[in-house]
């Protein structure tokens, strides 16, 4: 391994470590926990009496499933990601790193597919052309929505992967971050919406796999959102001070 790679991986170390105290330490983050707490309470409140109204007969309106397509919670989703799209977009026209481009990429098509249903179409379209044993625990359109996933991943990695080993070790590091968040969001969203649909349940072994599957996604979506808060916050205090230190001579 040659030195520079080593230097380089050390200097992501660094960073990282600075990059998680300034998450925990972040007043911007402690804001808008005082912000959305709130309704996050209500919208995961309403998805579990909404899965226990189902399991014991008691149906609520469909609208309180953050599963439900255009929901409350699908809404707040819209919001978070659309937002994180935003910032990140910010920072990459501020300080130029493709690392935060690709990442804002993920979040536009993260709010498009979460509105549009795109892997839904995707899974159906391909559904006749997928051949499965006919006692399959499976259906061909969740393979398809899977390989959707897949194919749109594998992209989003390769640009992903290109950017952040071209990138300074913080745009990396955040870059590494957000990952790892949309990675637990999608482990919840297609690996346990797997297990859902995979083979006989009862209905309240359907309704809490559903609900862990709707409230792990969201939750990693409210984390991802909440670091890429914190990230903007760090560089718009550093472009204010920027721009304060540009002033003063002329106001001398």
């Amino acid at each position: 391994m040659n030195r520079a790679l080593i230097a380089w991986m050390y200097s992501l170390a660094g960073e990282a470590r600075s990059e998680v105290l300034a998450i925990l330490t972040s007043p911007a983050i402690r804001t808008a926990i005082l912000w959305l707490g709130p309704f996050v309470g209500v919208i995961v409140g309403l998805d579990l009496a909404a899965h226990y109204g189902d399991a014991t007969g008691a149906a609520l309106p469909a609208q309180f499933f953050i599963s439900q397509d255009h929901s409350l919670g699908e809404c707040f989703e819209y919001a978070l990601t659309g937002s994180s799209a935003l910032m990140l977009f910010a920072m990459w026209r501020r300080l130029g790193q493709t690392a935060y481009l690709a990442n804002a990429l993920l979040m536009v098509w993260l709010t498009l597919d979460n509105l549009m249903e795109f892997h839904e179409e995707f899974g159906h379209w391909v559904a006749p052309f997928i051949s499965l044993p006919a006692n399959s625990p499976v259906h061909a359109n969740d393979i398809g929505e899977m390989l959707f996933f897949g194919m749109i991943g594998g992209f989003w990695l390769i640009g992903l992967a290109s950017a952040v080993f071209g990138a300074q070790a913080r745009a990396a590091v955040r870059s590494l971050y957000i990952a790892c968040g949309i990675g637990c969001a999608a482990v919840f969203g297609v690996v346990v919406d797997m297990m859902v649909t995979w083979g006989p349940h009862t209905l309240a072994q359907t309704n809490f796999q559903a609900w862990l599957e709707d409230g792990g996604e969201f939750a990693f979506l409210n984390l991802t959102f909440l670091m890429v808060v914190a990230f903007f916050h760090v560089e718009r205090m550093a472009w204010r001070q920027k721009g304060d230190a540009n002033r003063s001579p002329a106001a001398v």
